[in-house]
């Protein structure tokens, strides 16, 4: 299995990862989103359906509580699809499911609202706050924003990036745990839906 972490719409990172897949030739592509749509990403695919596009997801008797996963050319996640696509190869996403997030959204909205009337000022560590601006630091640039743009959206020759993004963030986060109850279900799922999906594969997992 290789992690590829990237940006949302970035693209330096987009670059990088068809690069990436280029060389691994994966027999499974995995993509940060909502599971139970996986259906729909050949249609994203199609060469009819020109970016930018989104993915809209609702309830039917309440559309205002939409949710919507946009697509731009310069998208990895859009990018991985198309090289999917490509290659005869089954793209799937592996987020936590519409149908789950919409069931619990309410509830989410509550455990947010009781936390941030309870919990004092600052109480989550920086590295799990923002743990890219704690590499930026020690990097010595003033903020995450300018570290991230220096060395991999604009850097014409980043070298092996997805490796040192995944070694640093792996070393940040040893020994500690997620406090965010949705980011721990979204984790807990990818990682049950990454190793199911690994078991059987016949190649290489991205």
């Amino acid at each position: 299995v290789h992690h590829f972490g990237i940006r949302h719409h970035g693209p330096g990172s987009a670059r990088a990862l068809v690069e990436a897949l280029d060389a691994l030739r994966p027999a499974r592509v995995l993509i940060e989103g909502p599971g139970d749509c996986s259906d729909l990403l050949p249609l994203l695919a199609d060469p009819g359906m020109v970016p930018p596009v989104a993915l809209l997801a609702y309830p039917e008797d309440a559309p205002d509580e939409a949710g919507f996963w946009p697509f731009a050319t310069f998208s990895p996640e859009y990018q991985a699809v198309l090289w999917a696509m490509r290659n005869g190869v089954t793209p799937e996403f592996i987020d936590l499911p519409v149908s789950w997030r919409l069931r619990n959204r309410a509830q989410e909205a509550q455990e947010e609202e009781a936390e941030e009337a309870t919990a004092p000022p600052d109480e989550e560590p920086p590295l799990i706050r923002d743990p890219i601006g704690i590499l930026a630091k020690t990097a010595g640039y003033a903020d995450g924003e300018s570290w991230w743009r220096d060395v991999i959206e604009e850097n014409p020759d980043p070298g092996p990036i997805f490796a040192a993004v995944a070694d640093a963030m792996g070393a940040l986060r040893e020994g500690t745990a997620l406090r965010d109850s949705f980011e721990a279900a979204r984790e807990a799922h990818m990682r049950l839906a990454i190793a199911r999906i690994a078991k059987d594969a016949p190649g290489p997992v991205a």
